[in-house]
């Protein structure tokens, strides 16, 4: 007989470890395999194979993200993301053209998906976080249907309302001030990141939360500020451009009439070109910060028990990051494309702290598997639209 020498208790790494970053092993390499093959059989197939791209995506990611030890995972069928997606699309088209019809089609289209959208959205949630499994056990989504109906319906009415009322009455003015509506978005929007992360669930453990959605809509306040700013910075651009188009003009002002008709039209197509990408690089510049502050801010009052999250993204550096990544992405025709969202993942990662007193072992003790889990959710396995949040 062998003896082997007694070498004591190996604790688990986990077990010690009080405070993390989330770490990602993978590479733009090789998700840029991974990437190229879905595009391609997305195309071959018109679409068809989106639902399982998006799961191998999914999996790619959550398999090479370690957190203490472990990595996460990614369990969903492929054929109930197709399911989900053909609904999304029939009732996406149905809006579009219900109006060409009649008004009165136009307005049940509308009806059907006030009704359908916050369910379906509710359900992608519930979807999406119980196929999401640490350490053997799953996450989860506790909010119940009414919550959905009460955060998701205002933005939902809030987006359909103006060109309803465009449509019915086009040519009084009337119609415009439904538009009036969108001031209300950002109290609305806080209404659903907290309806979100309130009801994050870990095994059977619910998350808590503590913030108001009043307090999740501030950084709109700031991005008021700051639209202001881009404002004063694009009418800066617009007259810099029609000073040159007016120089250029005067300049040519002695040579032959049509050829100079024909530069000022140039010019004042480039006036065009550069007040529009002004505008629209404003409009992702308050976005991006919208999104990177209410982040912040959501993760960094959700905890569960035994664990505390903490955000820190910078405003500045991620704008930086987008901003090389949308240029990549235009100067490779779009091949940079995988490499861009890889590097976005890590930085997310990088910026996101978890604190766990009595480490993360004795944290994941406390939780156990949901018995929900063990007979399946009929709801969000058929509509696994996995509505990205």
């Amino acid at each position: 007989m062998r003896f082997e020498p007694y070498l004591g208790h190996q604790p688990d790494p986990a077990a010690s470890v009080t405070e993390t970053t989330p770490a990602f092993s993978g590479s733009g390499g090789e998700y840029f395999r991974i990437w190229i093959v879905n595009l391609l059989l997305t195309i071959a197939t018109f679409g068809i194979y989106s639902a399982w791209a998006k799961t191998r995506r999914l999996q790619y990611f959550y398999r090479n993200t370690q957190l203490a030890g472990a990595s996460f995972d990614f369990l969903g069928d492929p054929k109930a993301i197709l399911r989900g997606r053909i609904v999304a699309v029939v009732l996406v088209a149905t809006y579009q053209y219900a109006f060409g019809f009649s008004f009165e089609a136009g307005v049940a289209t509308v009806c059907v998906l006030a009704a359908a959208l916050p369910f379906m959205m509710r359900s992608a949630l519930r979807f999406r976080l119980s196929n999401t499994v640490y350490r053997g056990l799953p996450f989860g989504f506790g909010g119940s249907l009414g919550g959905a109906y009460l955060v998701y319906l205002p933005a939902i009415m809030l987006l359909l309302v103006p060109s309803v009322l465009v449509v019915w009455i086009p040519t009084h003015h009337w119609a415009m001030l439904g538009f009036l509506l969108f001031f209300f978005w950002p109290v609305m929007h806080g209404a659903m990141k907290r309806y979100q992360h309130r009801h994050l669930m870990y095994g059977d453990q619910a998350a808590q939360f503590g913030l108001t959605k009043g307090r999740l809509a501030r950084p709109y306040l700031k991005m008021i500020g700051l639209f202001f700013v881009s404002m004063i910075v694009l009418v800066i651009v617009v007259a810099v451009a029609a000073g040159l188009a007016v120089g250029v003009s005067i300049a040519l002002s002695g040579k032959h009439a049509a050829g100079a008709n024909i530069n000022q039209t140039m010019i004042g197509v480039f006036v065009g070109i550069a007040s529009g990408a002004a505008a629209y690089l404003s409009f992702l510049l308050c976005g991006l910060y919208v999104a990177v502050r209410m982040d912040n801010l959501a993760w960094s009052a959700t905890s569960f028990p035994g664990v505390q999250i903490t955000s820190r993204m910078r405003v500045r550096s991620y704008l930086w990051l987008q901003a090389k990544n949308v240029l990549l992405t235009i100067a490779t025709l779009g091949l940079y494309r995988p490499f861009a969202v890889v590097r976005t993942w890590k930085y997310r990662l990088a910026h996101m702290e978890l604190h766990a007193p009595d480490g993360f072992e004795q944290a994941t003790l406390h939780a156990a598997r949901p018995a929900a889990a063990a007979v399946g959710d009929g709801a969000a396995d058929f509509l696994g639209v996995d509505l990205s949040w």
